[in-house]
């Protein structure tokens, strides 16, 4: 029963860090987002991929 319960322990924390890092990445991507609408407009050549997602471009 104690390991079950530290079991339990410890997924909980996992899921609360889960959310808090969820959290923390939508801020930093809408910070990130608002940086992009201020930036002046860059050469033609294509949009650098900053988060390294290449499935969009």
């Amino acid at each position: 029963m104690a390991v079950q319960d530290r079991l339990d322990v410890i997924e909980e924390t996992v899921e609360k860090t889960v959310e808090h890092l969820e959290t923390e990445l939508k801020s930093l991507l809408g910070q990130l987002e608002a940086l992009a609408w201020n930036l002046p407009p860059g050469p033609s050549g294509p949009t650098p991929d900053l988060l390294g997602d290449d499935r969009f471009g």
